[in-house]
């Protein structure tokens, strides 16, 4: 061990530079740790700096020498041999040095006293596991455990502090000794070891099996006994790790605190409600409950104290409001304030109204709102309104019914004597028009509108830009009818808005004007003269920094106004606007400039405006959208004692969490930017088709690799959207070989993705991505090799899928779930029932573009195919009998080697009254099999599916709405049976041809639509008497009835409607004018206005 005590000694020498306050001096230490230590002699460094974190007499030294030894270990090795293999200083050392730096650090374990110290030892200890895996130190669980039982506490403190980090050492152990060692920990005298033994038995909890969590359900009553010696002893600080860490085993364990609920209410809601305490710790007891009731909302709903507890203290955290002098007079709405109480109240109402619902919440809410509403105190005014707006959308069920009364007890407030209660007012009105749209705006019209035009005019700035911020709000959500006759006055109070002293004023007041002219469209154009000039007036001459974001506020109002009033009455203001926009994107150079945002998406709102006219801007708009989809994250690693906001602000977008004894950050703002860009590129792609080509290459090159952009889902999502949109493009601009060639290497970006993929949200968006990929690309896209891995990544998926609704038939027929449990399970089931359905879109993709080809490779599919049919569960069975009815569509008389495997499913699904659904995708299977399966199909569709179809259209409540859909494929079907094989009905023809003409009319599923009436007027002109009889009164009725509705209703080819309208002319030909006038006194009002207003009569 002393073969490093000399070199040791030259290290330490060099960490004092490096720990020195002069820049210059520390940056040469740095170099010369790196070249002249760790790329040279790594095996010296690593032990030297373990001999130090044992051995050396500083205290300071001890802690630096262990943070160096974590991060040179587990950085890059410059000296690996292959540089792609990414090999670590510690990979690279011999394993003595492995065993020379471990024996020390355990050596160190035991006689550090410096508490800091010991905390690195233990974060740098903890960083080895983590490396090597819980079998790569033989010696360590045993020194743990020693430390456990010691007699000095820091030992004992430092074996818990490791189990936090690295719980997996404890996996292997029983769960009753694990939960007999951690229930005396919770126990022993020292306070520090306590709440070490706590964050140690949750970070256990967090990764455990559930069947381990249920094992350790007693703990939590011992865990929570932890809290109380905390509050009594003044602790915050402990009190508040605390309950971070029982957060975690919340989040992730929701069930164990049944048990404890009764207890844990009280006691959370005390120390939320004691004013002696600091507002972090009254906070972080109510975020406990609050995760509780989000994670398992229906195990809180039961207990009875859980809302009639914390509902009234989030009340008295949100009148605990102070009027804030620079609220008043700060020339910003850049609040300060999101950390105070009250705007935690509110947050956390909000939040537990939407988990809860408003059964739980609403009662007790308005127990108290009434009284504060009529409170002399202003905080307690502000406070009520803030509650009403806070609950809204959780509580939309039962609000809905008492909007009128609920508006009527907010509208006084608006004429409060105190600023803020009428600011709270507006936004309690813009809330509520976001949470109860349409029907605020259809009904309540008269009631908010007139209240917030008045606040428009307030004598107070803020409650002004707020009142405006709220018809934001109202107008999104409203018809056009609703605003206009308010237009004149709305605009007259927005244009004396912009002379207001207050810049933020003036930002709102465009920004509302904006939405107005969205709202009104063309009705806007009354207005442009006035309105576009002045906003060209502030492009043009409000230049300065301060300006920015009203510069930024302009462009997205002129852009909106100019989509609003159309290219020809904007064509004369066009080029100036394009002028003023691309010299602010000339000038935009700080990260910070708020124009960039607002640039993007106006150059966005004048491609679509634009057309093929804007493609010579791009050269001006593509690089700094370019730029910003190619950036890369930015991340942070810090101790956990490190400052993080001191070097990495959260207004710079910043994010921390804590991980393993360090802080990890990202900045988040980055990664919104990079989104942004990827939408805006598929827009451009999308708007401008072979206009976008040039930068079609390079976008792709940018954006195909984010599908595994893990650090952001939307990232990802956005990407998988975009790919097609670019690939149109090089369609669209006719270079086929082109297109082939690029696709080529996306097709095995897709593939390689979708292979595994567990994120269901993200494989549900990128196989319908793939889809329609394929889909522009084309017949024969794939090779075989492509074919077989797509089919892989199809089974996969399926696969997985098919055993979670196995192990979720189980846990049902078992009865082990509860409320919560269950709701789990639908949500997933929804998300699984979506992503299944994309998975049949792209096979859909596949076959209709690689017909006959895929039928050798879908013998891979089969016995996946084979297990969905053969499941009690619908939805299976449907998803099944597509993939069949598309290899029948797309194969043709190729499939029916592997009829045999399904006709038997679809007959049964034929009659399958409880699944209409499943019905439907069986009916569409028939007609194609009619249109496209051959010869191999007649026996089937004759003798038993066509019967099972008569039946079913032909039952009283087939037209019902939750059959028509089904109804309506089963006439197609038959109506794509008749129109092949009615020569083989024979005797019967003449009755399946009535039957299906009784069915008529079909208009709700817009792709069999044209087909049936195809046939209708297929049959009219070739045998209009195996329909009509001679012109029975009766059939004609029903004829002109039948056509009247499809005219009327449907969105009908145009030949194919005057061909409707002529064979009924033809038919009405013989019948005199009382006769048709009487026919047509049949036809509903709005059927026939419909006609006129087609000009079919």
């Amino acid at each position: 061990m002393s073969n490093f005590e000399q070199t040791a000694s030259l290290l330490k020498t060099l960490m004092s530079s490096l720990m020195s306050s002069d820049n210059e001096e520390r940056t040469k230490a740095e170099g010369a740790l790196n070249t002249e230590w760790v790329a040279t002699q790594p095996q010296t460094v690593l032990g030297s700096l373990a001999y130090l974190v044992h051995r050396d007499s500083e205290p300071k030294a001890r802690a630096f020498a262990a943070i160096l030894l974590r991060r040179i270990s587990f950085q890059n090795a410059a000296a690996a041999e292959n540089k792609e293999d990414q090999h670590t200083v510690w990979s690279v050392v011999p394993e003595s040095v492995h065993q020379t730096v471990k024996a020390e650090l355990l050596g160190a374990l035991q006689r550090e006293t410096d508490r800091s110290a010991r905390h690195k030892l233990c974060d740098t200890i903890s960083e080895i596991v983590d490396h090597e895996g819980q079998d790569g130190w033989a010696e360590l669980l045993g020194a743990l455990y020693a430390c456990a039982q010691d007699g000095n506490a820091l030992l004992r403190e430092s074996a818990y502090r490791i189990f936090t980090s690295c719980p997996e050492l404890l996996y292997q152990q029983s769960m009753a000794a694990v939960s007999g060692a951690f229930t005396g920990a919770f126990q022993d005298a020292d306070a520090d070891v306590r709440l070490a033994a706590l964050q140690a038995a949750v970070a256990f909890i967090v990764n455990a099996e559930e069947k381990q969590k249920t094992a350790l359900t007693p703990m939590i009553g011992p865990m929570l006994a932890v809290l109380e010696p905390l509050v009594q002893s003044g602790d915050e600080a402990g009190l508040v790790d605390a309950l971070l860490a029982l957060m975690e085993a919340a989040q992730e364990a929701p069930k164990m605190f049944r048990g404890v609920l009764d207890s844990l209410i009280p006691f959370a809601t005390t120390i939320a409600k004691n004013s002696d305490m600091e507002s972090r710790t009254q906070q972080s007891a109510v975020e406990l409950l609050v995760t509780l009731a989000e994670v398992a909302p229906g195990m809180c709903r039961k207990n009875a104290q859980f809302c009639q507890q914390l509902v009234p203290v989030c009340m008295q955290m949100m009148s605990s409001i102070e009027d804030d002098e620079d609220w008043h007079n700060s020339d910003s709405l850049e609040d300060g304030d999101n950390d105070e109480s009250w705007v935690f109240g509110e947050q956390t109402m909000d939040r537990l109204a939407i988990a809860l619902g408003g059964k739980q919440v609403l009662p007790i809410a308005f127990k108290y709102i009434p009284d504060m509403m009529a409170s002399g105190e202003w905080a307690q005014r502000t406070a009520a309104l803030s509650a009403i707006s806070a609950i809204g959308e959780g509580c939309y069920k039962i609000m809905r019914g008492e909007l009128a009364q609920i508006l009527a007890l907010i509208a006084p407030m608006f004429e409060d004597a105190h600023p803020r209660v009428r600011y709270a007012a507006c936004n309690c009105y813009g809330q509520m028009s976001t949470d109860f749209a349409p029907t605020i705006q259809e009904k309540h019209s008269a009631v908010v509108l007139p209240r917030l035009m008045a606040a428009m005019g307030d004598s107070h700035s803020r409650v002004q830009a707020h009142a405006a911020a709220a018809m934001v709000n109202f107008a999104e959500e409203a018809s056009k009818a609703t605003l206009e006759p308010f237009l004149d006055t709305l605009l007259e109070r927005l244009l004396s808005m912009l002379s207001s002293a207050k810049r933020y004023v003036q930002e709102q007041a465009i920004t509302t004007i904006a939405t107005l002219a969205e709202n009104a469209q063309s009705r806007f154009v009354k207005y442009y003269g006035t309105i576009m000039p002045m906003l060209l007036n502030v492009l043009a001459q409000a230049t300065d920094v301060e300006h920015r974001m009203l510069r930024g506020k302009a462009m997205e109002c002129a852009t909106f106004i100019a989509l609003a009033v159309g290219r020809d009455v904007f064509a004369a203001d066009s080029a100036r606007l394009v002028e003023l926009l691309t010299a602010a994107q000339h000038a935009v150079t700080d990260a910070d400039d708020p124009q960039a945002s607002y640039l993007q998406q106006a150059w966005a709102r004048l491609c679509k405006l634009l057309g093929a006219e804007f493609v010579p801007i791009l050269p001006v708009v593509m690089p700094p959208l370019i730029t910003a989809a190619a950036q890369q994250p930015d991340f942070a690693i810090l101790d956990a004692e490190e400052d993080a906001e001191a070097s990495y602000s959260a207004e710079d977008g910043w994010e921390f969490t804590s991980i393993g004894g360090q802080q990890i950050g990202i900045r988040t703002s980055a990664l919104e930017e990079k989104l942004d860009a990827v939408e805006l590129i598929g827009s451009y792609a999308s708007d401008l088709g072979a206009g976008f080509l040039p930068y079609a290459a390079q976008a792709l090159e940018i954006i195909v690799p984010l599908f595994r952009f893990y650090y952001h889902d939307g990232v990802r999502a956005v990407a998988a959207a975009a790919v097609p949109q670019i690939l149109a493009t090089v369609r669209a601009a006719g270079d086929e070989a082109a297109l082939r060639q690029v696709w080529s290497a996306i097709c095995d970006k897709y593939l390689s993705v979708l292979d595994g993929e567990e994120d269901d949200t993200f494989a549900m968006a990128l196989f319908s991505s793939f889809a329609d990929a394929v889909g522009i690309v084309g017949d024969g896209c794939m090779t075989e090799a492509q074919l077989q891995a797509f089919t892989k990544a199809c089974v996969g998926q399926m696969s997985k899928y098919y055993q979670r609704m196995k192990d979720r038939e189980a846990a049902r027929a078992a009865q082990e779930l509860d409320e919560d449990d269950e709701e789990q399970l639908l949500e997933e089931e929804l998300i699984e029932g979506q992503t299944v359905d994309e998975v049949a879109k792209s096979l859909h993709a596949v076959l209709k573009t690689h017909g006959p080809a895929y039928v050798p490779l879908f013998q891979n599919m089969l016995p996946l195919a084979r297990k969905y049919l053969q499941e009690r569960d619908p939805a299976a069975r449907q998803w099944a009998i597509c993939v069949f009815d598309d290899l029948v569509e797309f194969a043709g008389p190729a499939s029916a080697q592997f009829a045999g495997d399904f006709l038997d499913a679809i007959a049964v699904a034929l009659r399958q009254t409880e699944s209409p659904d499943l019905r439907q995708a069986a009916a569409y299977g028939v007609g194609i099999m009619a249109k496209s399966g051959g010869d191999a199909y007649a026996d089937f569709i004759i003798a038993t599916a066509l019967p099972a179809m008569l039946e079913m259209i032909g039952r009283p409540d087939a037209r019902e709405t939750e059959n028509i859909f089904a109804t309506e494929n089963m006439v197609s079907a038959v109506a794509k049976v008749l129109r092949v094989y009615v020569s083989r009905l024979g005797g019967d023809a003449q009755a399946v041809l009535q039957a299906w003409f009784a069915a008529l009319p079909v208009c709700n599923d817009d792709e069999e639509v044209p087909g049936v009436y195809e046939y209708l007027v297929q049959m009219l002109r070739e045998n209009p008497e195996a329909l009509l009889a001679g012109n029975d009164p009766r059939a004609v009725k029903h004829l002109v009835k039948v056509v009247v509705e499809a005219l009327a209703v449907c969105t009908l080819p145009q030949e194919l409607a005057q061909a409707l309208v002529g064979v009924m002319q033809g038919t009405l030909a013989s019948f005199d004018d009382a006769a048709k006038a009487a026919l047509w006194a049949e036809i509903p009002r709005e059927q026939q206005q419909a006609l006129q207003d087609k000009g079919l009569i």
